[in-house]
């Protein structure tokens, strides 16, 4: 059958793929429609090119491993059928990581370079949109901010994402990885590119601190830290970061959801009445009564944890949330329970056990010696941006920061796009 020769697979393949950042601003609906396609095309691929070398990779081995490992794991737990074809699911986002390495192994510079510039508009689009939003309390679209008192200031700006506050999120790591992908290989114009990038890192930082997101904020900061670490440049980013921080301070020293969300944030969430000690006021936040419901639930079950997205089930059964419910005045009316733990290490704690945890430090541990890799090989252009991206993955999975949930369409769609770039760029090093 013409229609399904090899050729006509890639380029469908190929398609999806460089429209995926535009069909993250859908939404999970499109995304999950896409990543069907993509799964199903993927399939077809890999059976007219079975040899294909991807599959040697060691990494993508992992990741399959890592998932199937879930699934198993689900199944061990008794786990209800929807909930366990749900972790077998995830295999989709595999078929995404393949799918980009395969689509940046047979598209034209000239398609790639259109990519870059389509997607850099689409982010300097959705980042003014945040800053319409934050300046007037709507976007373009009429979409309101988010967590608004009753004065009608607001905290959280999302923009076109609406009442998803995941606008920090999307730009922070889709907005970095065309920033990283933007290159000239022209001499003459090297310089002048690099100044528009450092303008452009710059307008980025301010646009994620200013839509409330902290843990969009730091995965921003620990990337652009391990990239200068990396490539052994710290000392070059001490100044121009304090000279950012002096300007964006002294700038918006005044703006309400800035002194909410920062500024104020450590004596806001620590601030229990009677309760003087350090340790014992970080122990009574938000975070810190999640981690401790996972942790609990871990030492019930320490190798296989729960199963597959129980969390949310279970945590009502544990002794911290009991506390806070019988003790809601003391307590602010927090919970221990939530839909996650909100930091990936816990989740995998609780959920999957040592086995989970140990599967997360492996990728961790994976990335970081492909990056070690990296820094010993000649400094042409694909070991940078290999090291670049290999920085924002390892910012994102950062074990000890906040997160949302690991296999969330949102965030495991980006994270395993990213892989997909992150493995194609390691590999031309090879």
């Amino acid at each position: 059958m013409n229609y399904l020769n090899l050729k006509r697979i890639e380029q469908v393949l190929a398609f999806l793929v460089l429209i995926f950042p535009l069909v993250l601003v859908l939404r999970n609906l499109a995304i999950n429609i896409n990543l069907i396609l993509i799964t199903i095309i993927s399939i077809f691929y890999l059976l007219k090119k079975p040899n294909y070398l991807l599959l040697k990779d060691f990494l993508i081995r992992y990741l399959l491993f890592f998932l199937l490992i879930i699934f198993i794991n689900s199944l061990l737990n008794s786990q209800d059928f929807l909930t366990a074809i749900k972790s077998l699911g995830n295999l989709r986002y595999l078929f995404l990581t393949i799918a980009v390495y395969v689509t940046l192994s047979i598209i034209s510079e000239k398609s790639f370079n259109i990519f870059i510039y389509l997607n850099s508009l689409l982010i300097i689009f959705i980042s003014l949109d945040i800053l319409y939003q934050f300046n007037f309390n709507e976007n373009i679209f009429g979409f309101s901010p988010g967590m608004c008192t009753k004065d009608e200031n607001c905290v959280r700006f999302s923009g076109i994402f609406g009442s998803e506050l995941i606008g920090g999120t999307y730009l922070v790591q889709i907005g970095l990885l065309i920033l990283i992908l933007l290159k000239n290989k022209s001499p003459e114009v090297i310089k002048f590119q690099q100044i528009i990038s450092n303008i452009l890192i710059m307008f980025l930082l301010i646009v994620v601190l200013l839509t409330g997101e902290r843990n969009a904020f730091l995965i921003f900061i620990i990337s652009i830290f391990l990239l200068y670490f990396f490539n052994k440049k710290i000392v070059s980013l001490l100044v121009p970061a304090f000279v950012f921080f002096l300007i964006f301070f002294l700038v918006f020293q005044n703006s309400y959801s800035i002194k909410i969300r920062y500024m104020d944030f450590i004596s806001h969430i620590t601030a229990l009445p009677n309760e003087k000690s350090f340790k014992t006021k970080i122990t009574n936040t938000p975070w810190s009564y999640h981690y401790q419901a996972a942790f609990e639930l871990f030492l019930e079950k320490p190798v296989l944890g729960h199963g597959y997205k129980s969390f949310r089930v279970k945590c009502l059964k544990t002794k911290i949330d009991k506390k806070l419910v019988e003790n809601s005045v003391k307590y602010k009316g927090y919970r221990a329970c939530s839909s996650h733990p909100h930091n990936y290490m816990m989740e995998f704690l609780s959920e999957n056990g040592l086995i989970g945890f140990l599967l997360y430090f492996g990728l961790i541990t994976l990335i970081i010696l492909r990056v070690s890799g990296l820094v010993r090989t000649s400094k042409d252009q694909n070991r940078l941006i290999g090291i670049g991206i290999g920085s924002l993955l390892l910012a994102i999975l950062f074990p000890f920061k906040p997160s949302g949930s690991f296999f969330t369409t949102f965030n495991s769609s980006i994270l395993f796009y990213l892989l997909g770039f992150f493995i194609f760029y390691t590999r031309q090093n090879k």
